[in-house]
């Protein structure tokens, strides 16, 4: 009887040209040939995008099939990845993974190690072998930690899918050919079921990637249906090769932990509940930056420049402010610093214009003397209070988000919740 047979491949491209999504894809279409079931649809999984080993998007591929021998499918894994990554390049160091059945609690467990903390090649190698999983490698074989992470990936809280369209090899490292205005009326017609296609604030195009790599476009959404149903909109102008859609936890925050201000590492990315403790400010580069203090710290937080408008609206907190921030956390010169993906305002501190009251005789500002108040020196009339005045903030409470262009894979757009919560 035929099992389960899950594979994870992770390492196969380069800066230069490749795609891990395109080793997976090409990697189905082999078995298919072959004559295995592909059972449900591929993975797409991204990890840490804070990992310093990664090319692009930090993205690992599982596959499941249905056999009962491992040997034959071995054989075709080998082909697929010898023949399609950059393996002369250097950081190229693909893995894969072969396990039968489901993965197990301590796979899953691995799988929210890897995607919210870095981990070594002698870390999977151990949890591969409590599995009794076979690991095929290349070079240093780094690939095997996305590997297992993508069998072990725990989608029951969250997914969502991307079709991804790939380009015939002729067309490489060309400009890809897409109808823009197709674009903007397949995201006007799908929105947000479908979502990242556009940056509104730029009017830049977001489902076509910059790179010399095989991906011509990819669409991001809700269901495979509504992906497919967007793809079908767009006028495509150049010979497309195939597409495939795959399940993934992309635009699910699971990379995101809540976390105390002394627990903050670097390469970690966080939710931290905290007070803003100094006042934003522009910087060189037209980056903001501010502290964040809660009872056991403090962080530096930033919205760099191509984050945009977002900037303009932490510019105006102020000290006091009780806010929840949402980002990745880097080793800078200036310290930890969180680098802003979100941020809950939940409460604004009241700012007043403390000043001279008005004489009540001739209507002009009093001036202070000393301690005992305030006089008007024509009318001989005194005021021992100043007047306040209550200055209306710019901002309100509540979710703000960077833009389209600046959103990592992982993040979730505010559009997909109208209640988003700590997960």
């Amino acid at each position: 009887m035929n099992k389960k047979l899950w594979i994870g491949i992770d390492d196969t491209d380069s800066k230069r040209y490749g795609c891990t999504t395109y080793t997976g894809a090409l990697l189905i279409q082999s078995l298919r040939e072959a004559g295995y079931n592909v059972v449900g649809y591929p993975r797409l999984v991204r990890l840490n995008p804070n990992c310093p080993y990664k090319t692009r998007g930090n993205a690992a591929i599982a596959i499941a099939v249905e056999t009962d021998k491992i040997e034959p499918i071995e054989d075709i894994v080998i082909k697929v990845i010898e023949s399609n990554s950059d393996l002369q390049a250097e950081g190229t160091d693909p893995g894969a993974v072969l396990l039968f059945e489901e993965p197990t609690q301590s796979l899953r467990e691995y799988y929210w190690h890897v995607v919210r903390d870095l981990s070594t090649i002698e870390e999977a190698e151990k949890i591969a072998a409590e599995n009794n999983a076979r690991l095929l490698r290349w070079k240093a074989g780094r690939g095997i930690i996305g590997a297992i992470a993508a069998i072990g990936a725990d989608l029951t809280l969250d997914k969502t899918y991307e079709l991804i369209a790939y380009r015939k090899r002729e067309y490489w490292g060309t400009i890809r050919l897409i109808d823009s205005e197709s674009v903007w009326e397949m995201d006007k017609a799908t929105y947000p079921l479908t979502f990242d296609n556009i940056d509104k604030e730029t009017g830049e195009i977001r489902i076509t990637p910059h790179t010399p790599c095989p991906v011509l476009l990819g669409i991001r959404g809700v269901t495979p249906n509504i992906v497919e149903e967007a793809y079908k909109i767009l006028k495509i102008l150049e010979p497309v090769e195939f597409y495939v859609i795959f399940e993934t936890n992309q635009a699910t925050d699971a990379h995101l932990q809540l976390i105390k201000i002394k627990d903050v590492k670097d390469s970690v990315s966080a939710i931290i509940d905290g007070v803003v403790k100094s006042k934003p400010s522009f910087t060189v580069g037209g980056h903001v930056f501010f502290k964040l203090e809660d009872e056991t710290g403090e962080i530096t937080c930033a919205a760099y420049e191509p984050t945009k408008k977002f900037r303009h609206i932490i510019v105006q907190l102020e000290p006091g402010d009780r806010v929840t921030v949402y980002g990745a956390v880097k080793k800078k010169p200036q310290g930890l610093t969180l680098n802003l993906e979100k941020i809950h305002i939940k409460s604004l501190t009241e700012l007043h214009l403390v000043r001279a009251p008005k004489c009540s005789v001739c209507g002009k500002r009093m001036e202070k003397i000393g301690r005992a108040g305030y006089m008007c020196r024509k009318c001989k009339v005194f005021s021992s209070e100043p007047e306040i005045i209550k200055i209306e903030r710019g901002i309100s409470p509540g979710l703000y988000e960077v833009p389209a262009s600046a959103r990592r894979h992982l993040s979730k757009p505010l559009a997909l919740t109208s209640n988003y919560k700590h997960r």
